[in-house]
C-alpha cells in the first residue's frame, strides 16, 4: 500500500513541512507501507515564480550584500505572492480551477496511491486543497484530511482525523488487504506492526522526500517541535493548545533528526518551550554546532540562563511580549511582567541573541493609552529588540475570550457564512478601543516600529530566515 502525505499551497514556501515529515515516520515506524511526503505548496511557487527562484539560485555565497539581495527577493516574492494567493482563491470560491491544478494533480496520480492524506496546517491552504480534493475524488482517489485548519467546509468532503493514531487505525482497518506481509501476525490488520496501546511512538521526522531547490532559501532549515503542546495555556487569547495532554519527545530522537536531515539551521515551532527542557535542548544541541531558534515568554526564570543558551547556538527568540501595559498582560493571563520581560529582553540581548518581539493589540478593554504604553516599552528597550512582529486580536471559536466575552468586554459577536473557511467573526466591544481603533493606532505608529528594527521587516513573513542574519 501506498500513501501519499500532502501539503497544499498556500503559504510561504521557504521551509519543508514538520507535520508531513512526522507523519511519515510515525506510519512506517507503525505499518508496513510505504509513504511519499508531497510538498505542493512549495512546487506552485517554482511553477509560478521560475525567475525570481532563478535570481535566488544565483546567490552562490553568504555575505552582507548578498543577504541583501536575498531580503529583496523575500520582499518581492511576499508583494507578488499576496496577490496572486488571492486570485486563486477567488478561483476556487467560483468554481473555478486555480493556477497548476493539471499539473499538480498529475503529480499526485503519478505516484499511484492508494490514500492521499491531507495536512492543513494554515487556513489559507483550504481553498486549493479543496480544489485538490475535489479532482482526485473524481478520480476515485480516496482521501482524508486532518491538521488544526481542516473546517467544518473541508471535513463534508471527505473523512477528517484528529492525530496520527487514527491516521494508523483508519488505513489499518479500510485498506487490510493492501497489506504487503501477509503472513505477519498482528491483532487488527495485517500490516499493523503493533497493539494499539504499544504503538511505537520513537518518532524521527524524516524530510528526505523534499525537493532542496523547491524551497525559497538560501540553506536547508529543519522545523521540529520538542513538546505536543504549550506547557502553560492560560493566554486568554489562545486556541493552540485544545485539549491535547502535554508531552515531552525524547531528546535524542530529536537529536538524530537534526543529524539525519544534515540540517545546520533548526526552528523550534513549539509554542513556548519550559526552562528546564531548554537547558536539556541546549546541552544537546552545543555538539551539533547548529544555529536556532525558538519562542518564549519573557518570564524570570530565564534570566542567568541565556548565555548558556547563546553558547549551543541559540540565534534567535521570540518573545511573547504582547503589551507593555501590566492590566492588559493580566487581562490576558500571560504570566509576565513587563519590568521583568525589559530585564529579559536586556540580558538575551547582552548574551548575543536576537530579540523579536511579538506584539499584540487590540485586546479587548484596551485603551489608546495602554496601546501607547506598548509604543513606550518597545522604545525604551529598542537597543535590545531586532524585529517586532506586531497583529491584530482576533475572536476565535475555542479561546476563553470567546467562551465567557462579557468578562472581556465584547458586547456583541456576529458571525458570517463564508464558502470554503468556517464563520468570520466580528465583535465590538463596550470598553476600550474597537478593533477597527486598534487597526488605525497601529497604522499611526507603523513608523515608530520600523524605526526599531534592525532585521529587513520582510523577515516578519519568513520568521525562520532570519537564522541566516
Amino acid at each position: 500500500m501506498k500513501v501519499i502525505l500532502l501539503y497544499a499551497p498556500f503559504c510561504t514556501p521557504t521551509m519543508m513541512p514538520y507535520s508531513l515529515s512526522y507523519l511519515k515516520n510515525f506510519l512506517e515506524n507503525n505499518l508496513n507501507i510505504e509513504t511519499k511526503c508531497l510538498d505542493l505548496n512549495a512546487k506552485f511557487h517554482t511553477l509560478k515564480f521560475p525567475k525570481l527562484y532563478a535570481e535566488l539560485k544565483a546567490i552562490k555565497e553568504m555575505n552582507q550584500y548578498n543577504l541583501l539581495l536575498f531580503a529583496k527577493l523575500l520582499e518581492t516574492l511576499e508583494r507578488q505572492s499576496r496577490e496572486i494567493y488571492s486570485e486563486n482563491n477567488w478561483n476556487v470560491v467560483e468554481s473555478k480551477a486555480p493556477e497548476f491544478l493539471k499539473e499538480l494533480v498529475e503529480q499526485i496520480t503519478r505516484e499511484k496511491p492508494d490514500l492521499v492524506a491531507f495536512s492543513l496546517v494554515y487556513s489559507s491552504q483550504c481553498f486549493y486543497a479543496k480544489a485538490l480534493l475535489q479532482a482526485l475524488t473524481e478520480k476515485g482517489i480516496p482521501c482524508i484530511v486532518g491538521g488544526p485548519a481542516a473546517n467544518s467546509k473541508i471535513k463534508a468532503i471527505c473523512p477528517y482525523l484528529k492525530n496520527e493514531v487514527e491516521l494508523v487505525e483508519y488505513i489499518a482497518k479500510n485498506f487490510e488487504k493492501k497489506s504487503f506481509t501477509p503472513m505477519q501476525k498482528v491483532i487488527s490488520s495485517k500490516f499493523l506492526k503493533y497493539k494499539e496501546e504499544n504503538y511505537n511512538c520513537g518518532t524521527i521526522p524524516d524530510f528526505s522526500d523534499y525537493v532542496m531547490e523547491n524551497y525559497f532559501t538560501l540553506e536547508k532549515m529543519i522545523p521540529l517541535k520538542t513538546c505536543s503542546t504549550c506547557f502553560y495555556k492560560q493566554c486568554t487569547f489562545c486556541t493552540h493548545f485544545a485539549d491535547v495532554p502535554y508531552l515531552e519527545y525524547n531528546i535524542e530522537n530529536i537529536r538524530k533528526t537534526i543529524v539525519q536531515s544534515k540540517a545546520k539551521y533548526v526552528y523550534f515551532v513549539d509554542d513556548m518551550i519550559a526552562k528546564n527542557r531548554l537547558v536539556e535542548l541546549a546541552e544537546m544541541l552545543k555538539p551539533l554546532n547548529v544555529k536556532w531558534w525558538c519562542q518564549l515568554r519573557p518570564t524570570k526564570d530565564l534570566i542567568g540562563v541565556l548565555k548558556e543558551l547563546q553558547a549551543s547556538g541559540l540565534h534567535t527568540v521570540s518573545w511573547g511580549v504582547e503589551s507593555g501595559n501590566q492590566r492588559i498582560l493580566d487581562v490576558m493571563k500571560k504570566g509576565t511582567q513587563v519590568e521583568i520581560a525589559a530585564q529579559v529582553l536586556q540580558e538575551s540581548h547582552a548574551a548575543g541573541i536576537k530579540n523579536a518581539a511579538y506584539i499584540m493589540f487590540g485586546f479587548p478593554t484596551e485603551t489608546k493609552e495602554e496601546f501607547l504604553d506598548t509604543i513606550n516599552f518597545l522604545k525604551q528597550n529598542e537597543n535590545a529588540v531586532d524585529l517586532v512582529t506586531t497583529s491584530i486580536f482576533g475572536l476565535q471559536k475555542g479561546g476563553k475570550v470567546y467562551a465567557n466575552p462579557e468578562a472581556f468586554g465584547v458586547a456583541q459577536i456576529t458571525e458570517t457564512e463564508r464558502t470554503v473557511l468556517d464563520t468570520s467573526i466580528t465583535y465590538t466591544t463596550s470598553i476600550g478601543m474597537q478593533r477597527e481603533d486598534a487597526r488605525d493606532m497601529r497604522r499611526r505608529y507603523i513608523k515608530t516600529i520600523k524605526n526599531i528594527e534592525k532585521f529587513p521587516r520582510v523577515l516578519n513573513y519568513f520568521k525562520e530566515q532570519v537564522l541566516l542574519w
